[in-house]
């Protein structure tokens, strides 16, 4: 077979993630395997047993970031890594995060079998903690590319109160800090698109480029609250009636334009009764653009928004910023490998952001980055619902076998 006919098993890939789903399988075929819990650490010693034949040396770091490395034919070439996560949501799907784990797993297999060995060594990472669902700021990633101190993850504590460090050692995956000779050249992910855009396009493949920069904040209006039946409407401060108007202006104003996502999830209203005037309200916006000038501007905008219209409902407002990631852009030369590889394996692919951020948005900042997509089901992901299908999922599979091939020999 010539190494351009080379392909990953299908049947196989497919049965390795439905076996793994049956860990934490919850109902609806979803899956619960929340970082640092049992079944976590049942994921992790599955993969271990099922990888150990195709690699040379397994490596686990201070804060549970699991490496899987088989030595290229060159040793003293920089390593090319591969992988994602085994940690779900707390009632999340099959296929994100493990389908990029899971995949590398598959291309591993297939080269032992064809007795293929590549310059450069090849490994599988398994992030620690990416979901966050549990232990929050604690991203594996984050400590694995110094955006993190691992002290700030170990001491972490979930909302339950577990403690970071304690439950890693329980399930047995606390290790030390990597030998300063693990030398990357390059890290690609695979993961499903978790958004519809390669579905509603028919396209089997989604060349990202890079990842939306994101702002969170709490906006919180502060109105007067009154008996629901005396207080005439021209003479309210309505904290509710502001809010709803701030929302309606902000999406409004982003359908106009050509990118960049609002999202109000959360809100809280004071007193939260029927008959009285609102008098408090605390929502959080969430902010996404592909450009930083753009997501500059429209924060900008927003608070103007929210300020002009506070004062046309007599209330006060402040908003304070919670979080802010800047937007991520993937190596060229990485991004040029994976779209090189889709155009020989003649697949529909097309260039385009990442709307969710990802491990790769991390590891971006100290090694050259690429991500693939795969298309989901109406693009539904963190839900048992998520859902990509055996085709799919083979051609991604097929397109990190023949991108990481390539960047392995240069």
């Amino acid at each position: 077979m010539k190494f351009n006919e080379l392909t990953v098993n299908s049947s196989r890939l497919w049965e390795s993630l439905m076996e793994m789903a049956e860990i934490g399988k919850a109902p609806e075929n979803g899956v619960s395997r929340p970082a640092l819990s049992k079944e976590d650490g049942e994921a992790r010693d599955l993969l271990t047993e099922w990888i150990k034949p195709f690699v040379d040396e397994m490596m686990v770091d201070e804060v549970g970031n699991m490496f899987f490395i088989k030595q290229g034919a060159k040793s003293d070439l920089p390593i090319v890594l591969s992988g994602s996560h085994l940690d779900t949501q707390l009632h999340g799907g099959r296929f994100d995060g493990v389908f990029g784990v899971l995949a590398v797993l598959e291309v591993l297999r297939t080269l032992h079998e064809n007795q293929i060995l590549l310059d450069h060594g090849l490994g599988l990472v398994n992030w620690s903690n990416e979901e966050e669902a549990r232990f929050c700021p604690a991203m594996g990633s984050a400590v694995f590319s110094g955006k993190i101190s691992s002290g700030q993850v170990l001491d972490c504590r979930a909302s339950d109160g577990s403690h970071y460090g304690t439950c890693l050692k329980q399930i047995g995956y606390d290790g030390n800090r990597l030998p300063s000779s693990l030398k990357v050249k390059a890290y690609l992910e695979l993961h499903i698109e978790q958004g519809p855009v390669l579905e509603n396009e028919s396209l089997d493949i989604g060349v990202v480029t890079g990842a939306q920069g994101q702002i969170t904040m709490d906006v919180t209006l502060q109105g007067v609250a009154g008996h629901a039946g005396t207080v005439p409407m021209r003479l309210r401060a309505d904290a509710l009636a502001c809010a709803s108007e701030i929302i309606s202006q902000c999406r409004s104003m982003l359908l106009k334009k050509e990118d960049g996502v609002m999202t109000v999830g959360t809100m809280e209203v004071e007193p939260n009764s029927r008959s009285t005037i609102p008098s408090k309200v605390v929502f959080g916006m969430d902010i996404r653009n592909p450009n930083s000038e753009s997501l500059e501007q429209l924060k900008n905008q927003f608070a103007e928004t929210i300020s002009s219209i506070s004062q046309k409902h007599n209330c006060t407002n402040n908003v304070e910023i919670r979080s802010f990631k800047p937007p991520t852009e993937f190596d060229d030369s990485c991004v040029e490998v994976i779209e090189s590889t889709s155009k020989k394996l003649q697949y529909g692919y097309k260039r385009m952001p990442s709307g969710a951020f990802h491990d790769a948005c991390m590891v971006n900042e100290i090694i050259p980055t690429g991500m693939i997509f795969t298309p989901c089901l109406n693009g539904v992901s963190h839900h048992p619902s998520e859902y990509a299908s055996q085709e799919q999922l083979f051609k991604g599979a097929n397109i990190l076998l023949h991108s990481l091939s390539e960047l392995c020999r240069k």
